[in-house]
């Protein structure tokens, strides 16, 4: 099983599938309102060290460095497959 991870550490062009958010009420329901959700597959676009870009859904969005660590996933299946 592949390890888990912020979504700040994953390198540009993975699929992460996410697993789990942080407990902080207000950082979940953004986090949420944007569809990013446990199960749900985003693609890291961008990441250098700051904001993260990500595609979920048919959406781009950036997430800041701080919300981007407050959301866990590992690499997804189809990933690890290629790898």
């Amino acid at each position: 099983m592949a390890p888990l991870g912020s979504l700040s550490t994953f390198p540009v062009g993975s699929r992460v599938r996410v697993e789990s958010l942080c407990d902080c009420p207000g950082a979940r329901g953004r986090l949420c309102a944007m569809g990013i959700t446990p199960g749900t597959v985003v693609e890291i676009t961008s990441c250098c060290g700051g904001p993260v870009c990500l595609r979920a859904r048919g959406c781009s969005f950036t997430l800041g460095n701080g919300l981007a660590q407050k959301v866990f996933g590992r690499l997804d299946r189809g990933e690890i497959a290629a790898a």
